[in-house]
């Protein structure tokens, strides 16, 4: 193999034979230098490193054999073959050379095809050497890339696996935390309510249609149903239809492929889609436009979804959990909701009862809240005064279970970890109690002797209360007395045990500036004493 500018070192101190190597390897391809010396041939080997080296091994100062070792021990000239020549041609200087480091030894006179095929054998020999080195960088990195990307998946698929583990346990979690249990109350509609949901929790193809008051707990009930059964693994989607933008209901509820229309850079599932396995809750479907109601029924019967833009139907299972506040038999007949619709959501009807329904687990809902609220802040759970008690026993809670929990967050923080008192209750709807009859223990009306006028709720002017409680206008001084209005403000601060900007507005007909004047006049003059603060301000008489 004769190779292109590949430079070769000759050394001899014989010009003669210097001549007749030249004259060797000069039609072969090589770049060739010469030193006449072992220094020469040192400096020149360490400046610029040869391919290979023909040493002559008798020579005056340093001999063949000490410039070989020489070569050897300098890093750039480590790896350079060396070739003696010599005239020496036993075996006790041959051993000499390959024991100081030469790949061959050529005894002389020299013969040019013998040298020719030595040198270029061992520069082949050579280059494999180094091409094979390299290859095996090239396996070594590789080896280390492909190391790297195993540990990489190692690592991902830990990682995956303890996703799994924390969505496992995170299920576990969930379904503690929105099941059954989850429900307190132990009056008779709630223990009908529960038998139902813990047959539903069987039915798992069953869609559900949950009516009731808002904060009743539809969306506690439809997650209950959910990891209460074998779904309980698969997606628990949300959907409040009324917050759905009508132009984007269809991308939202069905998905739509990358391009479908402007600004879809991505292919999207859609609710359908992402609650595959699980379960779609579909809370205020009242307010559903009645063009998507016609798209919802199709994927009702078929179960095959079409995301916009696209050309081939996804295939799902999903069971749907419908909730709404409204009444859907009314818009039916108004023909703002599909009748054909209606059955399909409705293949069992779930009716939440309002709180008032159920006054008797008042009780066990405000502890309830108590200890569950005073967890959340780090507190010990406080204690619920009777007069407390007895006023929570008595509200109508037009908000439900919801408005109840809300009640009991502002009493804690109000009370400060003390006793929840009177003053700490702070109603969104206040109420009258006039004489009169009617209580019911177990109903959990007013205390005996009273009657309760619920106002606002009811939908009803402040004049319509008080003809509903059986007042006579000559009868409000008994309820907020007679005066100037801050005198009348004192009176029911004195009655109610505590007084805001909105019951001060309402009891005495004034506006938001008025009744803000009275109370911080009354509290600066001493007489009534500041509580909480922005929202949350109320007064007590000092």
């Amino acid at each position: 193999m004769t190779g292109t500018a590949t430079r070769l070192l000759v050394v001899d101190d014989k010009p003669e034979n210097l001549d007749i190597l030249v004259h060797y390897l000069a039609n072969s391809g090589f770049e060739l230098a010469v030193a006449t010396d072992g220094e020469q041939a040192l400096e020149i080997a360490r400046s610029r490193p040869p391919e290979l080296v023909l040493l002559d091994v008798m020579m005056p100062g340093l001999n063949g054999f000490e410039v070989c070792r020489e070569l050897k021990k300098h890093p750039g000239t480590a790896a350079v073959p060396v070739i003696f020549m010599s005239a020496l041609g036993d075996t006790e200087s041959k051993v000499t050379g390959f024991q100081a480091g030469a790949v061959d030894y050529i005894t002389k006179p020299l013969q040019r095809e013998e040298v020719l095929v030595r040198i270029n054998t061992h520069l082949t020999i050579t280059r494999q050497s180094r091409e094979l080195q390299e290859k095996n960088r090239d396996l070594a990195s590789l080896n280390s890339q492909l190391q790297e990307q195993i540990d990489r998946r190692i690592e991902v698929e830990d990682k995956l696996q303890q996703a799994d583990q924390k969505l496992s346990a995170l299920s576990v979690r969930e379904a503690k935390q929105w099941g059954i249990d989850a429900f307190v109350g132990q009056s008779r509609k709630v223990c009908e309510l529960l038998d139902d949901v813990r047959s539903l929790q069987q039915a798992l193809r069953t869609n559900v249609l949950v009516l009731g008051e808002s904060g009743t707990g539809k969306e506690l009930v439809s997650r209950a149903i959910h990891f209460g059964s074998d779904r309980r693994d698969k997606p628990f989607v949300a959907v409040n239809c009324s917050a759905v933008p009508a132009e984007l209901a269809d991308a939202e509820f069905f998905g739509h492929v990358k391009g479908a229309f402007t600004g879809a850079s991505s292919d999207r599932p859609g609710f359908f889609a992402s609650a595959d396995g699980g379960t779609l809750f579909l809370d205020e479907i009242g307010d559903m436009p009645l063009t998507l109601q016609a798209k919802l029924l199709r994927v009702l019967e078929d179960g095959l979804v079409m995301p916009v833009g696209g050309r081939k139907a996804r295939k799902v299972d999903v069971r749907v959990v419908a909730a709404t506040n409204v009444n859907l038999q009314e818009k039916v007949a108004l023909k703002t909701f599909r009748q054909d619709l209606y059955f399909r959501l409705a293949g069992f009807v779930l009716t939440l009862p309002a709180l008032r329904e159920r006054a008797a687990d008042i009780p066990l809902l405000v502890g309830y809240f108590a200890e569950q609220l005073a967890g959340q802040m780090g507190r010990e759970t406080p204690a619920v005064s009777p007069e407390s008690m007895a006023r929570l026993r008595r509200y109508h809670y037009p908000g439900n279970v919801r408005e109840l929990r809300n009640l009991m967050e502002y009493a804690l923080i109000a009370s400060r970890g003390a006793a929840i008192q009177p003053q700490h209750l702070h109603f969104i709807e206040p109420f009258l109690t006039v004489s009169g009859d009617g209580y019911d223990e177990q109903a959990g009306g007013s205390s005996p002797g009273e009657v309760v006028a619920y106002g606002a709720f009811n939908g009803l002017n402040r004049n319509q209360m008080r003809s509903s409680a059986g007042l006579a206008d000559s009868d409000e001084a008994s309820v907020i007395g007679a005066g100037t209005d801050e005198e009348r403000v004192l009176k029911l601060a004195g009655q109610e045990q505590r007084v805001d900007n909105t019951s001060v507005q309402q009891w005495l007909g004034v506006d938001h500036a008025r009744a803000s004047y009275l109370l911080k006049k009354l509290h600066k003059e001493g007489l009534l004493a500041k509580c909480g603060e922005r929202r949350w301000t109320y007064y007590v008489l000092q």
